[in-house]
């Protein structure tokens, strides 16, 4: 049997997600700009950094839900079950008719009845 997993993502949500997440790598970049500065022994000015910093825990928020949401519409579109699987079964039913097919070759048999 062939399992049907959630490979493809829908673009709406994906794109979004994409924006957020690189919504994410930009506020890194300030960030590890900042705590270079600092490093170096620059002053850095701490309410702009903190303005800076403070969206990223409500970014991040975000960023999961968007994730999450997109799996389970995945899983939705699939139709996989709770327990992260589903079945092909036309698949299935096409894999065991060529098994079939290649049994009755190899051993000379007849017909098979249904």
């Amino acid at each position: 049997m062939t399992l049907v997993t959630p490979e493809t993502q829908s673009s709406a949500t994906e794109e979004l997600l994409q924006k957020y997440l690189n919504s994410v790598r930009d506020l890194r970049t300030v960030i590890d700009g900042l705590s270079t500065r600092a490093a170096d022994g620059e002053d850095v000015d701490l309410a702009l950094a903190q303005k800076l910093v403070s969206p990223s825990e409500a970014l991040l928020k975000t960023c999961m839900k968007l994730e999450a949401n997109l799996a389970d519409q995945k899983h939705k579109e699939l139709g996989i079950a709770q327990g992260g699987y589903a079945l092909d079964l036309d698949q299935a039913r096409f894999e065991i008719g060529c098994r079939l097919a290649r049994l009755r070759a190899c051993c000379g048999a007849g017909e098979v009845f249904e």
